[in-house]
């Protein structure tokens, strides 16, 4: 099975000057090697733009101030007493430009015949994700809390109060865009909280309480994200704001035990498992070269399709070798190879070069057992 490349999203601000523009990169950078999908992120910054205009929103009042000079100075938003939040008040209102970057994706596809039945990538935050940060903030950011002190704290406590209405919202845009543009679109279900919080577990030694509480969310999204027919892939993620990581993981067991606990919860339902991408590297450090790194690999439910999100900018060799660890613990080739997040917080140079590390790796020969 040949390895396709995975785009987790995002360019460097130079390169993003128009729709058409974006999505020619991506295939020209390609080379003529199959992607798992052209994507066309709307955000450079993931969620920063959504998390800004909040303000907007007459329900909302800032509870914590903060700039977003780092990962400690997000603010936190609080609902205005005697309101109640609803759908229109945390919709992402991304229907019109989805339509926009359907348009230009079918323009350049009938240009060029290597995309075939290629569908464009939109990312969509988990709503998990999308009412921590708004409710949260720096909260999130500042140690993930856990257990009764997560309990114990109201920000937490307000966000997954409210997550229905997240959830709901997020889902509605969704089935609009699948109403007007069919199966054109595959979006990017986008969490990096779900593995964080296992991160931290791990840390805390407490995987075994958290993950089935994160797994039941993400399983549950994915499951309603199904019922609408939705094509979709996961992206795990360690944080990347201005290429920092939020956590460093000492092995990718959270991944695997956050993964497996999702999987028996689809497998219940009968919901098939989609493609997920699973980072090695995390902010601006390379994937590891230990074997041990990806040992938990082993333990892995089968029915998950990888993406290796292996590749670095510093040397193909090593993210060759990185894959190679990856699929010899997995015991399976990936679906895809990829870097570890978006490329938008490289130069357009370092993305070119991140583009040819992917091609690199992605031919390498497979090497597990």
């Amino acid at each position: 099975m040949a390895r396709k490349l995975h785009y987790v999203g995002t360019l460097p601000a130079e390169l993003v000057t128009s729709d058409r523009v974006v999505m020619e990169w991506v295939v020209d950078h390609s080379e003529g090697h199959a992607v798992t999908a052209v994507p066309r992120d709307l955000d450079p910054d993931w969620i920063m733009e959504y998390l800004l205009t909040r303000k907007d929103q007459d329900v909302f009042e800032v509870r914590q101030q903060g700039e977003y000079a780092d990962y400690s100075d997000f603010p936190s938003y609080g609902l205005r007493s005697g309101h109640t939040l609803e759908r229109q008040h945390v919709s992402m209102d991304r229907i019109d430009r989805i339509g926009e970057v359907v348009d230009a994706f079918n323009a350049l596809q009938g240009d060029r015949a290597e995309l075939g039945a290629t569908k464009v990538q939109i990312s969509q935050p988990n709503p998990l994700d999308l009412a921590m940060f708004v409710f949260a903030g720096a909260a999130v950011s500042n140690g993930f809390p856990l257990g009764r002190a997560l309990r114990r704290s109201g920000l937490f406590i307000a966000a997954l109060r409210h997550l229905p209405v997240f959830t709901d919202a997020v889902l509605e845009e969704m089935r609009t865009v699948i109403a007007q543009h069919g199966d054109r679109v595959v979006f990017q279900l986008e969490s990096p909280l779900a593995l964080l919080s296992m991160v931290k577990a791990q840390q805390l030694h407490s995987q075994w309480a958290i993950a089935p509480l994160v797994a039941r969310q993400l399983a549950g999204v994915i499951g309603r994200m199904h019922e609408i027919a939705a094509d979709i892939v996961v992206h795990l993620c360690y944080g990347d704001y201005k290429h920092k990581s939020l956590l460093s993981p000492r092995d990718l067991a959270p991944a695997v035990n956050l993964l497996n606990t999702t999987a028996r919860q689809l497998n219940r339902r009968g919901v098939p498992l989609p493609p997920v991408h699973i980072p090695c590297a995390y902010g601006a450090e390379p994937a590891p070269q230990d074997p041990a790194f990806y040992a938990p690999l082993r333990r892995l439910d089968p029915g998950w399709r990888l993406i290796a999100g292996v590749v670095s900018l510093d040397s193909a060799e090593d993210s060759a070798r990185a894959l190679t660890h990856f699929e010899q613990a997995s015991g399976r080739t990936a679906y895809g190879v990829g870097t570890a997040c978006g490329l938008g917080r490289c130069s357009a140079e370092d993305a070119a070069h991140a583009a040819a590390n992917m091609i690199a790796v992605a031919v390498a020969d497979e090497t597990h057992g």
